[in-house]
């Protein structure tokens, strides 16, 4: 299951809150002739984030617009208010990787059509800093200003809002980056919407009546050497976060130890990998579990030195469940002796030698886990005696057979 990149119950996660630098997706008008009105769009967005894939954000924009705006005349920076709607596979992913802040910045693309021009122009957004709650939707706030506008020709002019790219950093308690770091994202209209925030009039210079002239859907190229200049803010050019497939996949490093109690002289060494795939939004996962060939060593009724090769395969995938800081392992396992000496001589060397049914590990964290880095797991282990150990089975069976025996196995992310 990684470091940078896995929330997304991610996060991506987290990352959803990022929309709500759809802030700067109104390009305010100064004042003019008249004064300014109220605006307001909603808008639906598809947000690809770490962890939880793409999430589907709503924004209410709102800005004080006038409805009019003298030839000549530069507009000032107005301000812009955007509330975005988190959803809770966000919030979950979130609280996943232990993010208790969520904060930003982000560039909003978006078109002025005037009579003279269609004028691309690009909005920096400041998303504020927002405490994660433990779980449920949440309102993210986020401000911006317009950049100053000129125009050179009198009609009317609209205001239509686009695309949206995201650098988005959840942080735990301390104020530190949670795994997921600081990602980007670029967000997409959902089709089938209005886009447009405003139509404005623009008002000859000498203030005459003004003659309104049909907008234009039309982009123009034509380059007029008069009139408009735009202040436009460079695009970012961070690298957008790719959305992960149907679950989360994530892989660790295994390393740990058990023993049975009474027989084993020192730990039995355990080393692997455990490679899972989590659905963060129900909070479970699948994995495979490979764990490489180990020694056992073991002393009988307390003076009968012995060893054992050790091979154990999985046996059906395993299964559990994530929260915030914790996890579940459920599987089981299926243990082999290939080879077992004692006093030095081998005694079976049988293939078939092995603990008579699957041991079923039920293991929980210990301590918090993070999802992103891993931690340590611990319960009991069961081995129900051996068949197959050729002519001393039934001597050997009684003393491999436990119900509670320790095993410990510590994850660390690839």
């Amino acid at each position: 299951m990684t470091s940078r990149s896995m929330a997304r119950r991610l996060l991506a996660g987290g990352a959803a809150v990022a929309a709500a630098g759809l802030v700067a997706t109104g390009i305010a008008l100064g004042s003019g002739t008249s004064a300014a009105d109220p605006v307001s769009l909603t808008l639906n967005y598809t947000c690809p984030f770490p962890l939880i894939g793409n999430q589907p954000i709503k924004v209410v924009i709102t800005s004080d617009i006038p409805k009019s705006i003298k030839v000549g005349q530069s507009t000032p920076a107005f301000d812009i208010v955007a509330i975005s709607t988190v959803p809770d596979t966000a919030t979950q992913g979130l609280s996943l990787v232990g993010a208790k802040t969520i904060e930003g910045k982000a560039v909003s693309s978006n078109k002025v059509t005037v009579p003279e021009a269609t004028l691309p122009v690009d909005v920096p957004i400041t998303i504020e800093k927002t405490p994660v709650p433990a779980s449920g939707a949440f309102d993210i706030k986020a401000t911006g200003k317009t950049p100053p506008l000129t125009f050179s020709k009198p009609g009317q002019g609209k205001i239509d809002v686009g695309g949206l790219k995201l650098t988005m950093t959840p942080r735990t308690a301390d104020g530190s980056e949670t795994g997921l770091g600081t990602f980007d994202s670029v967000c997409t209209q959902d089709p089938g919407q209005n886009t447009t925030l405003t139509t404005f009039d623009i008002l000859p210079a000498d203030g005459t009546t003004t003659t309104t002239t049909p907008t234009s859907t039309t982009t123009t190229t034509t380059t007029t050497t008069t009139t408009t200049t735009t202040s436009t803010t460079p695009t970012s050019t961070t690298t957008t976060t790719p959305p992960p497939g149907p679950g989360v996949k994530i892989s660790y490093n295994l390393a740990g130890n058990t023993a049975i109690k009474g027989i084993t002289t020192g730990d039995v060494p355990l080393s692997g990998r455990f490679d899972a795939e989590a659905d963060l939004a129900a909070g479970k996962y699948t994995g495979n579990l490979t764990l490489n060939k180990t020694t056992m060593k073991f002393k009988i009724m307390g003076f009968i030195d012995g060893v054992s090769d050790v091979t154990i395969t999985q046996v059906g995938p395993a299964t559990g469940t994530l929260a915030t800081g914790a996890l579940t392992f459920d599987s089981k396992i299926q243990i082999s002796l290939p080879k077992i000496s004692l006093f030095g001589f081998p005694v079976s060397q049988s293939p078939d030698c092995k603990v008579k049914s699957p041991s079923v590990l039920k293991l929980k964290s210990e301590g918090s886990f993070d999802f992103l880095k891993g931690g340590k797991l611990t319960g009991p282990l069961s081995m129900d005696g051996t068949v197959g150990c050729g002519g001393l089975n039934d001597f050997i069976s009684p003393f491999v057979t436990t119900t509670d025996s320790p095993i410990t196995m510590t994850l660390t992310k690839i």
